[in-house]
């Protein structure tokens, strides 16, 4: 699922870009904020994909927001379009912020579909990258790289090509709605990438995963997660 933060302190506008978003395509999560605080927090706990922001906000330039995204390493390169009714701000957007374009309010569903539509079409893509946050930073790690998630206690250990870490204030639920389809939950306490597995027991209820020499039970109610083609090709 696609992230998009909305930056406007006008619900009406907000919510007429949301609208506008979704019917463009309806698998986005749209997160909606007036101040540039919450934006900044916000942007720290999920990584967003684009970002619509009012140069012109409650509590901060929506501009000087822009600047503190930019020094984000995650979103350098993520495309911002800036929400203004003043047009003289747009050039110094540009030079300054290498936002991707404008919507100049008032606005039109014709003039936003056109600004967003290709930046949603083909602009962003599934993730390649998951961001966990760890202790005062966030770590990123290549999607295709994680093999399994397993709970351990009161943490949850992230087993990888390359490493393993452990994950605090994270739940297997909250995985889930961030993880692609790749990943199925095969136990009560473990969440394996489908494309590491080399074979299940379904005799014996446990799953063999390359990349690892770790044994992974299959608990009995989630046999079905499995899905019927991958027990005919395994």
């Amino acid at each position: 699922m696609a992230n998009v933060m909305i930056v406007e302190d006008e619900n009406n506008i907000a919510a007429g870009l949301k609208s506008i978003i979704m019917s463009i395509r309806d698998d986005i999560d749209v997160f909606i904020t007036g101040y540039a605080k919450e934006a900044l927090d916000e942007s720290h706990k999920i990584p967003y994909d684009l970002f619509l922001l009012d140069i012109q906000l409650l509590d901060y330039s929506g501009f000087e927001l822009a600047k503190e995204i930019r020094k984000i390493d995650n979103y350098k390169l993520t495309p911002i379009v800036f929400i203004t009714a003043v047009p003289t701000k747009e050039l110094m957007a540009f030079k300054q912020i290498h936002c991707y374009d404008y919507i100049i309010k008032p606005f039109n569903e014709k003039d936003v579909t056109e600004a967003l539509s290709t930046i949603i079409n083909y602009g962003i893509k599934k993730e390649e990258y998951m961001s966990f946050n760890l202790k005062n930073y966030i770590y990123r790690v290549k999607i295709d790289d994680i093999i399994y998630f397993e709970v351990i206690q009161r943490r949850i250990k992230v087993v990888t090509v390359n490493e393993q870490f452990y994950l605090s204030h994270y739940t297997l639920k909250k995985l889930e709605n961030e993880l692609t389809s790749n990943f199925i939950r095969c136990h009560k306490g473990f969440i394996v990438n489908v494309n590491y597995i080399s074979c299940i027991d379904k005799s014996n209820n446990y799953i063999n995963l390359d990349g690892t020499e770790d044994i992974i039970p299959m608990g009995r109610k989630y046999k079905d997660n499995l899905g019927g083609e991958v027990y005919e090709s395994i």
